[in-house]
């Protein structure tokens, strides 16, 4: 199991070359990285890509105006990314969302993995900051074609960065690097022209007039690359224009989740160190931390190419120890705390919070085709992508925001803000019904429960449709009654007036009966029905409903897990109550929510106080109340 020095020396330079990986380590490190982007986080515009991708394969062509948003019918819009577009669509197609997510998973693996030899002398530390890069790369590691930016720019450090003679053959295989990346993702390919500029500039200050002439062509051939695309240099023009929405849209909550901030300052710290040995991978790494300054979504990419410099630079303070199998072990180990630290801070609370793979309007998109719901749709950015992908209605508006540019940016903003705006926006846009994401907190939808010009007519645990009084569903308006109950509040409390009222009491609950036969899916139906027999001391029914919304329920969806403590603390579990509200709240806590946070905190208090501890209910309280304050007015 030991790693050997390169050319037999007792002690290798950290900078000594040729590579020579340490396969083990390498395999290791492998399939950690796998293992993050298997369980990671998951982008909501994969689904724009994969129909963008599907549109190519039918029509033998790019798109040149937007097909998605009918507010940008005739818009000048295409892909810099046609062969990811292309790729995702084929993956979907044949192995569904988890087969995308493990090619994604491969690519990120691949990529960190291949730089595991740049530091020879001293494996461990190439691994163990490659493999500390990678826990801070989750935000970039989604089914985005960014990712593959990250392969593309490990294999042109693997080729570009060692001093060797010169070969027409490395210009060649450059050039194919940057033929497959442009085409790959547009807006990162840029990227591969810079480095072979900055491997002419070095090898410029060290070799002949006449090898300086043949790199030269290096950037000529990388430039002939990034010209192999259907827009051809025009991509270029393309990828500045797209910066802002560049790579992942993910972004830390909190310090808790972000570790780029180390990698910044450890990286910038490295460049200086070892810039003399190492020009080109310092600028390299240089160049990205400036991009990544600039726009978050290089950060992946920038952490990546720090790495190398950054083991690096550890070496020269740190003598490189032989790999046997005890330090093998531990470094595993290590490993596993870094996968166990992934899972829990990043995948247990935001794996399913949204993206490819994880939110489904499918229940939704099935009520609008079984029932014939034509028009024009109001939908939120947010779910603008999901209906992309699950059918062929064109949108309002979706996450492409810099698709929807200066010209836009009012509508874009008073999108955000609908619960305010939305009937100045039926006025201009004259919509026929509405999708929107069922949000229980805070209760958004109240706007279009109040309005009689509205009418709710499906809702499931992901998303609530309201039809248009006025407008080509009037007929199907008209068919869907009035309801007793508001699905899209946080908690089932109305059901306790509703349950007294001998008359109304047996209509809620055939209400709630057609609202569990029209989304099967959904556990919310099923915790509030447990909840109405409960309130009518049937409880060996209610018992048995609230075990099938146990089973169905996803353990990562905060609402729904604090909508199951309520139904606890009303019987009388408030032990059971109390720990549900804890997962609830920590939950929201990691995705940002501060108002459903704030209230599941309140209803905290409530258990504490009857568990008759006065002050963790005082302290909940407080909780609920800096929260409150610390949420901004839409």
């Amino acid at each position: 199991m030991t790693s050997h020095p390169a050319h037999g020396h007792a002690k290798a330079h950290p900078h000594e070359k040729p590579h020579h990986p340490h396969w083990p380590l390498a395999a290791l490190l492998f399939i950690f990285v796998f293992l993050l982007g298997l369980y990671s986080v998951h982008e909501a515009g994969t689904w724009i890509h994969i129909k963008t991708g599907a549109r190519i394969l039918t029509e033998g062509a790019l798109p040149r105006v937007d097909p998605f948003s009918y507010t940008m019918a005739g818009r000048p819009w295409t892909t810099g990314s046609w062969l990811s577009d292309v790729l995702f669509s084929l993956l979907n197609k044949g192995f569904g969302a988890r087969g995308l997510v493990i090619f994604k998973a491969l690519i990120a693996a691949a990529a960190f993995a291949m730089l595991v030899p740049i530091n020879p002398a001293s494996p461990l530390t190439a691994v163990t900051v490659l493999g500390l890069g990678a826990l801070a790369s989750w935000t970039g590691l989604t089914e985005n074609p960014a990712v593959f930016d990250l392969l593309m720019l490990s294999l042109l450090i693997r080729l570009l960065r060692p001093r060797k003679p010169f070969r027409w053959s490395v210009l060649a295989q450059a050039a194919l690097i940057e033929l497959v990346w442009v085409n790959l993702h547009g807006a990162g390919a840029p990227l591969g022209v810079w480095l072979a500029m900055l491997k002419t500039f070095k090898t410029s200050m060290r070799t002949t007039q006449r090898e300086r002439l043949k790199y030269a062509a290096a950037p000529a051939a990388a430039l002939l690359g990034l010209a192999c695309n259907p827009l051809g240099l025009g991509v270029i023009t393309q990828a500045l224009g797209g910066l802002g929405n560049y790579g992942s849209s993910w972004q830390p909550l909190s310090v808790w989740f972000n570790l780029y901030s180390l990698f910044a300052v450890a990286g910038l710290a490295s460049c200086f160190i070892v810039l003399q040995q190492e020009f080109f991978l310092t600028i390299t790494a240089a160049t990205l931390l400036v991009l990544s300054l600039l726009v978050p979504g290089w950060r992946t990419a920038y952490i990546l190419a720090s790495c190398p410099v950054i083991a690096l630079a550890v070496g020269h303070y740190l003598a490189p120890k032989p790999v046997n199998l005890a330090r093998f072990a531990r470094w595993a180990a290590l490993m596993a705390a870094f996968f166990w630290l992934h899972w829990t801070a990043i995948y247990a609370p935001l794996g399913t919070a949204r993206g490819y793979g994880a939110v489904s309007l499918e229940g939704a998109l099935h009520f609008l085709q079984d029932n014939g719901v034509r028009g024009r749709m109001f939908n939120e950015a947010e779910s603008g992508d999901y209906i992309i992908g699950g059918s062929a209605r064109p949108v309002f508006i979706d996450d492409r925001l810099s698709f929807y540019g200066e010209n836009e940016a009012a509508l874009v903003r008073d999108a955000a803000r609908w619960p305010e705006t939305l009937g100045q926006l039926t006025d201009g846009f004259h919509f026929d019904y509405a999708l929107i994401l069922n949000r229980r907190a805070g209760y958004p939808a109240r706007v279009l429960d109040s309005d009689p010009a509205w009418r709710l007519a499906y809702a499931d645990d992901a998303a609530l449709i309201y039809l248009r009084r006025f407008g080509v569903n009037a007929p199907l308006f008209e068919t869907a009654p009035p309801r007793l109950l508001a699905p899209n509040q946080l908690w089932p409390e109305a059901l306790d007036a509703l349950m007294k009222d001998p008359k109304l009491a047996p209509k809620a609950l055939a209400e709630l009966d057609r609202w569990v036969l029209e989304a099967p899916d959904a556990a919310q139906p099923l915790i509030w029905k447990a909840y109405a027999l409960d309130r009518l001391s049937l409880a060996e029914k209610a018992d048995r409903w609230i075990s099938m919304a146990e089973r169905r329920r996803a353990n990562s969806d905060p609402e729904l897990t604090a909508e199951l403590g309520f139904f606890y603390a009303r019987r009388g579990g408030n032990d059971q109550a109390e720990k549900l509200y804890l997962g609830a709240a920590q939950l929201a806590g990691r995705r940002g929510d501060s108002a459903l946070e704030s209230q599941i905190l309140l209803q905290l208090a409530k258990t504490a106080a009857a568990l008759g501890d006065g002050e963790r209910a005082k302290g909940y309280e407080a909780r609920a109340r800096r929260l409150s304050a610390a949420v901004p007015e839409d």
